[in-house]
């Protein structure tokens, strides 16, 4: 996936935060060099500096609180910055034994900063005091036990999570875990951002009625072009969108945009080609999904039963409970429903009679093994004679030779997709294509 820049820039001398500054981020130091500290009045507690690799800001994040101490920048500094948002659904997404370790971590931290803080606020300035220990006053020799104590619970903290530091070498699993942080958040703010400028795009595929070839219908394939123009493959950014919950908006841009191609289709033609939609497993854990698709429906005007959503079997096999009271839902909008790449997964044939089905698609490694083996062609006859007997149509996916559909033809299969028929095109070439 191509990578944006999203590094903030602070000059020497800038604040990132102040302390009682409500905590929005986390920072990587991707170069500089960074300074915390505790002020009050006109004393200043250093407490540590950070430079290339560190991680600051993170405490307040996690905890929710407002900053405890300021942060700025000694030289010119690049970091990235890590959403509150983000860093709160992997909090959430975690073990509940992670997340009770973490909230007594954060709890101890928090006791140690608080003591660190009323002990130096009842001292000499630090700078007169600390250089010779032996002559200072007891209150120094407390504020030195209780930071010590203090900077002990981070070098736990970050050894715990195997981070690189500044002022000491760490082995490259600590740098490998910082550079997969930095990639996965520069991924998701990528996406986010394409959605923002509008970068991702659908192709329509089209499908073909066997018999005689004519288009009857679509499916809406999103792609995605960056702003250098570089084509990125929804295998490069579909996995990321599902397990960071970003596909939940950008399946609704879909929908929306799919709708409205068919709506505009409906306006042109008699007999007007269905539309159909991918749906992810993820989708299904908003539970606003089925009022807000059949609202994207209405708000377009598209006729409901000219939509097809296509749902793989393994959001079936995941959780059939939640999976079947959702379909029987989007069944009631008066929207199709498709079970796409049928076969790859297991106890597949328990889920033609138990879901609302009208279609079943037959997915490619079945079509494209039809011509070299007798099992995958006895495998798809069957599979169109036992989706017909319970009154669905199938579509036979990635069609590239006649023979293939020839084959599919002797099984009465009712439809195709495929580069054998046309890739994934634009609006204006899927128009022409009808012509």
């Amino acid at each position: 996936m191509a990578l944006k820049d999203f590094s903030t820039y602070f000059d020497a001398g800038e604040f990132l935060f102040k302390e009682g500054d409500r905590a929005d981020f986390a920072y990587i130091i991707e170069s500089g060099s960074v300074e915390i500290s505790h002020q009050i009045g006109d004393r200043k507690l250093v407490l540590s500096k950070l430079g290339e690799g560190d991680v600051l800001g993170e405490m307040a994040v996690v905890d929710k609180q407002p900053r405890t101490a300021n942060a700025i920048a000694l030289e010119p500094t690049r970091t990235l910055e890590i959403p509150i948002d983000y860093i709160s659904e992997k909090i959430q997404d975690a073990d509940p034994t992670v997340r009770m370790i973490l909230r007594l971590i954060m709890y101890r931290y928090r006791d140690a900063d608080a003591r660190l803080r009323q002990v130096f606020d009842g001292i000499l300035p630090i700078d007169e005091v600390l250089p010779n220990a032996e002559s200072t006053i007891s209150s120094t020799g407390e504020l030195k036990s209780v930071m010590a104590q203090f900077l002990d619970m981070q070098q736990r903290i970050s050894t715990a999570v195997n981070m690189p530091a500044y002022q000491r070498g760490d082995g490259p699993g600590g740098e490998q875990t910082l550079l997969s942080t930095k990639i996965l958040v520069t991924q998701d703010k990528s996406i986010k951002s394409a959605l923002q400028d509008e970068e991702f795009h659908l192709c329509f595929q089209p499908i073909v009625e066997l018999t005689s070839e004519k288009i009857v219908g679509c499916e809406a394939l999103v792609r995605w072009t960056d702003s250098a123009g570089k084509m990125i493959m929804p295998t490069q950014f579909i996995p990321r969108a599902e397990s960071t919950g970003l596909i939940v908006e950008l399946g609704y841009w879909i929908t929306r945009k799919a709708c409205e191609f068919q709506f505009k289709l409906a306006c042109q033609y008699k007999d007007p080609p269905f539309v159909s939609i991918n749906l992810s497993g993820k989708q299904f854990e908003d539970k606003n999904l089925i009022n807000s698709l059949a609202d994207i429906m209405d708000d377009v005007g598209v006729v409901h039963d000219q939509v097809k959503f296509e749902i793989t079997e393994s959001l079936l096999m995941d959780n059939p409970e939640i999976a079947g009271d959702a379909l029987k839902r989007l069944k009631e909008t008066g929207a199709k429903l498709a079970i796409d790449d049928f076969g790859t997964g297991y106890s597949s044939f328990n889920y033609l009679h138990q879901f609302p089905f009208d279609t079943l698609k037959i997915d490619r490694s079945f079509v494209s093994a039809m011509s070299s083996n007798v099992k995958s062609n006895e495998i798809v006859k069957s599979l169109v004679h036992l989706s017909h007997d319970l009154g669905m149509d199938v579509v036979a996916e990635g069609i590239e030779t006649n023979f293939e559909v020839d084959m599919l033809l002797q099984h009465h299969t009712d439809y195709g997709q495929g580069f054998y028929f046309s890739k994934g095109v634009t609006e204006e070439e899927f128009i022409k294509l009808l012509k």
